[in-house]
């Protein structure tokens, strides 16, 4: 066999390899958006319908592995990867995952909110817990407690008070006022 067939045999056995390779590396984007579902589905159950509510820990976690290995597959996935409703899933699984979890991929949301990837208002929602967990104030008041001696809903303690609304409307999140009544609260900014 002559040098210029040879190559051409072993081009064409490279070639032949690397398309295995990629189609063996191809992305099944609609399983994960299927799987996103799902867990998205789990996750609200027991948080809105009262659904296996004494297993939500184990929920939970199991949730939070899944988003977890697709997180170190592919990145934060954005909307452009699994739609806004998969996007919104990511973020409720880490937040409502412990916070060394939360701190973990806090940057890694912050970039796809600067890349347009990922809701700001969902990004406001995971700093205030994470700085309520830490016990600092919240800057976008959207975390709320109950009153230890009382037992009625309150705002965990926002950061310059007077400003929240600016900065809520900033990540596109309703005035504190219209949030506080979700949860029966009726609020007014507080005087200067």
């Amino acid at each position: 066999m002559n040098d210029s067939l040879r190559y051409l045999v072993v081009l064409f056995g490279f070639l032949l390899a690397w398309s295995q390779l990629l189609a063996q590396t191809k992305i099944d984007t609609a399983a994960i958006i299927e799987q996103l579902a799902v867990i998205h589905d789990r996750d609200q159950k027991t948080r809105t319908a009262g659904d296996s509510v004494e297993y939500v820990s184990f929920i939970d976690s199991s949730n939070l592995a899944q988003v977890e290995a697709l997180i170190n597959q592919h990145g934060w996935p954005g909307k452009s990867f699994v739609g806004s409703a998969g996007n919104s899933t990511v973020f409720l699984v880490i937040q409502h995952a412990e916070l060394a979890t939360q701190e973990k991929y806090f940057p890694l949301m912050q970039q796809s909110v600067a890349e347009g990837e990922s809701r700001p208002q969902d990004l406001a929602l995971l700093q205030d817990r994470i700085l309520m967990r830490q016990g600092n104030d919240q800057i976008y008041g959207s975390q709320v407690v109950f009153n230890k001696s009382t037992g009625a809903p309150e705002f965990w303690p926002i950061e310059e008070e007077r400003n929240v609304n600016v900065r809520r409307a900033e990540v596109g999140l309703q005035p504190l006022e219209e949030y506080a009544k979700n949860f029966g609260i009726d609020y007014h900014l507080p005087e200067e």
